[in-house]
């Protein structure tokens, strides 16, 4: 039990004080970026998904230093893989921007450590053997290898396509690890649940400083490590069908901005979805060039609204999506 608290007191409490600490280097550094969606267009820290990082592996660090069993070793390791391999792709985008169909196929790597953990501990880390709500446990070979490699890349991408606005994407993903967390524990994965307590204290003590208004944002490196960890989560516990769902307004998102504009990039898409009024208000760009996004979508049924309360919009659609996930982990005892 202390495990569990360990890891996510200590990865919150490292992470809100390191995020405290870059947001002045950063700025001092030049690392900073234009917050669209105010009036005032105010500069703000960036990249502050290398806190988040951080924490993470001190914490890692420490569990491994007080001692643990050899599989939750082997799994530590093959996350803190992943996330170093979608870190770095964040960076170098962050630094010098990667096209959107590109940052696509060159975050398919992520999936290499946890297909090298699997050959080398087929035991401790299982692929194929997904568990489905109702139907069960899976044995699928062909279609599950086919469709592995968009097992980190899809989540990784989908959560950094959502990063729009102040506070999202911790708050969403913070919401998305409940479901997850329950599975793992209906699931008997009691070990696993460390690995996501981990994330879940890294983005609450991000969350401070990147909710409305932003001291800091993430930057690609803290939207794509975020989302592939969820994903390297979802395949080390068998829960993807848990994380699909708990991951619905990033996918659907995702969705619409690809089905409108393919694989651009944001910073090569000459329209936006939405415009900022002087007054603070959002409005859809009426643009049939603009992308379709979430976001514009809800202002487009809502009306004019503020960040914070698009912000709210789409915490509880996660709200919903999570509700919905949990709900799903009772199927687990129906079969067919």
């Amino acid at each position: 039990m202390y495990t569990y608290l360990l890891s996510i007191v200590a990865s919150s409490t490292i992470s809100y004080t390191i995020t405290r600490i870059l947001i002045p280097i950063l700025r001092a550094k030049g690392f900073t970026s234009i917050d669209v969606h105010k009036p005032n267009k105010p500069t703000v820290a960036n990249m502050g998904g290398i806190g988040i990082l951080i924490s993470i592996l001190i914490t890692y660090a420490i569990i491994i230093f007080l001692g643990t069993s050899y599989s939750l070793y082997v799994k530590i390791m093959t996350i803190m893989a992943v996330i170093l391999i979608a870190a770095i792709l964040g960076i170098l985008d962050d630094l010098k921007p990667i096209k959107g169909l590109s940052k696509t196929f060159l975050s398919i790597p992520t999936i290499i450590p946890i297909i090298l953990s699997a050959m080398l501990n087929p035991q401790i880390i299982i692929v194929g053997r997904p568990e489905v709500p109702i139907v069960g446990k899976l044995r699928l070979t062909i279609a599950y290898w086919l469709l592995l490699p968009l097992a980190i890349a899809g989540p990784a991408n989908a959560v950094n396509m959502l990063e729009v606005m102040n506070g999202i994407m911790p708050i969403t993903c913070s919401l998305a690890l409940i479901p997850i967390i329950f599975a793992q524990l209906f699931l008997g994965r009691m070990e696993d649940i460390i690995l996501t307590t981990t994330l879940l204290g890294a983005l609450l003590g991000y969350l401070p400083f990147n909710r409305y208004p932003a001291k800091i944002f993430s930057g690609n490196v803290g939207s794509l490590l975020v989302g592939a960890y969820i994903g390297a989560i979802a395949v080390i516990s068998r829960v993807e069908a848990i994380a699909v769902i708990a991951l619905m307004p990033h996918l659907i998102n995702a969705f619409l901005v690809i089905s409108s504009v393919g694989f651009k990039e944001r910073r090569d898409i000459s329209e936006r979805p939405v415009k900022v009024g002087n007054n603070g208000l959002i409005y859809v760009n009426p643009s049939k060039h603009a992308p379709i996004t979430l976001v514009r979508f809800i202002v487009l049924i809502s009306g004019p609204l503020k960040e914070k309360d698009i912000v709210k919009v789409i915490t509880y659609l996660q709200i919903c999506a999570s509700i919905l996930a949990l709900l799903t982990i009772q199927l687990y005892n129906l079969k067919i």
